[in-house]
């Protein structure tokens, strides 16, 4: 093929599912593990055997969001809207982080003293959410929308998250100004004005701080809805 010449872009067979061949466990720890998958997609006439790393968390269905994101939206004093996120240390990446609020959803049901049965349901990803602000920040909130199962790709992570939007607001009482930390937990709250936000990103990439892409998404569909002029409805 010449530098000239381009690949035709091929068509999406319908009513072909691709189908897994066999997985197999590479290794184990304590909450995740890694295995190679090996599928084949019919849609693809060259009926090719593909295989691809995987990283499963243990004793969670693949198939049910086990984690919650939560981007927010914050009305400060000064009348500003922000978004309150998190900053920490990833080890993975040797170095901070800036990222929503997020966590597990507890899958568990809590169980009596008495009986051992099972006297409340699964958490929700919406009861997670809120939760999940009130440990992580001195906010708490309202839950606004939530998203349908994601994929937490293109990393090759074999769990699903929700998104849930949420109004946040100050925590009052004994909680006011407070965080929840579980215990070894350590991140600090940032509050950023939304008109500011890109800037804000740019400024913590400097010092080395690695911005998550759902922040960035949210950051730049943001200033396209802004450019454009969109609003619920259509262009204006």
């Amino acid at each position: 093929m010449s530098s000239t010449e381009s690949t035709p872009l091929p068509e999406l067979r319908t009513g072909l599912s691709p189908y897994i061949l066999h997985k197999t466990l590479v290794s184990c720890g304590k909450y995740q593990g890694l295995g190679t998958i090996t599928y084949i997609d019919p849609r693809d006439d060259t009926q090719t055997q593909r295989e691809r790393d995987y990283v499963f968390l243990r004793n969670r269905d693949p198939h049910t969001p086990v984690g919650t994101l939560i981007p927010n939206i914050y009305k400060n004093n000064q009348n500003q809207w922000c978004t309150i996120l998190v900053q920490q240390f990833r080890p993975q990446y040797e170095s901070d982080t800036i990222e929503f609020p997020a966590g597990f959803i507890n899958n568990k049901t809590n169980k009596t003293n008495n009986n051992n049965r099972p006297n409340a349901a699964p958490e929700t990803a919406e009861q997670a959410a809120v939760r999940e602000l009130e440990e992580e920040t001195s906010k708490t909130g309202t839950v606004l929308s939530t998203s349908p199962p994601l994929t937490s790709g293109p990393v090759p992570v074999a769990a699903r998250l929700a998104a849930v939007l949420v109004h946040a607001r100050d925590k009052e009482g004994a909680e006011a100004g407070r965080q929840r930390l579980d215990k070894g937990e350590f991140a600090v709250e940032v509050q950023v004005p939304l008109l500011e936000l890109e800037e804000r990103l740019r400024g913590l990439e400097g010092e080395g701080v690695v911005v998550d892409p759902r922040v960035w998404m949210f950051t730049m569909g943001m200033r396209v809805a802004g450019e454009l002029g969109l609003e619920k409805g259509g262009l204006v």
